[in-house]
């Protein structure tokens, strides 16, 4: 009976180790939401980060080898913030400035990483791009908000950790390109300069759960 026990006990492990290892073989479908910081860099203007939210769907995909392919479909906030805008000459021109623009992005992570039976970490690169389907911005902002890009595109570098159907993840991403259309240089307006600067860049955490 004691060596049926151990037999049955050892069983049981290589059974849990078996299905936990296929676990991160099979594709998966998700719901994951998280934080995004941003901002952007503008010409003699110092910006200040603001931290909104991304909330939506993710299928992963493995592809062999330690690869797989996980895109998403988001509804992602991003958005920029400073206190007061000064000239050249010390002159404040703009205060309370304030941008927040709700995009629909889809992303598509390209991972890698080893299938460590319990866990499995892995590194991304990770292509997006997006729509803006709302904005919102206060100060001088508000009456620029129908100039914003309608399109966004970008890239993400990141690393993540797949535990059971649990997925952490955290990324730094870049936009490209500007956040106004290039004709609002020609409106004469006092945040005309924003055009010197970048879209918004900075980081997200996120968290989500596979089925």
């Amino acid at each position: 009976m004691k060596r049926l026990g151990i037999a049955l006990a050892v069983a049981a492990l290589a059974f849990g180790v078996n299905m936990s290892a296929q676990h991160f073989d099979n594709t998966r479908f998700g719901i994951t939401a998280g934080v995004t910081s941003s901002s952007s860099k503008i010409k003699n203007v110092d910006t200040k980060s603001i931290s909104l939210f991304h909330a939506g769907v993710a299928l992963e995909a493995p592809l062999g080898g330690g690869f797989a392919i996980q895109p998403e479909i988001l509804y992602q906030v991003k958005g920029l913030s400073l206190d007061k805008w000064g000239d050249s000459t010390g002159n404040q021109i703009a205060e309370g400035f304030q941008t927040k623009v709700g995009f629909v992005e889809v992303p598509v992570q390209i991972q890698w990483g080893p299938d460590l039976v319990a866990f499995r970490p892995y590194g991304f690169v990770e292509p997006f791009i997006g729509y803006q389907i709302s904005s919102n911005g206060k100060g001088e902002a508000k009456s620029l908000s129908k100039e914003l890009q309608k399109m966004e595109y970008g890239l993400s570098l990141g690393a993540g950790l797949d535990i059971s159907h649990i997925q952490l993840s955290a990324k730094y991403f870049w936009n490209f390109g500007s956040v106004y259309q290039s004709d609002v240089a020609k409106t004469g307006s006092t945040i005309g300069g924003i055009l010197d600067g970048n879209n918004f860049n900075g980081f997200a955490i996120s968290a989500a759960f596979f089925f």
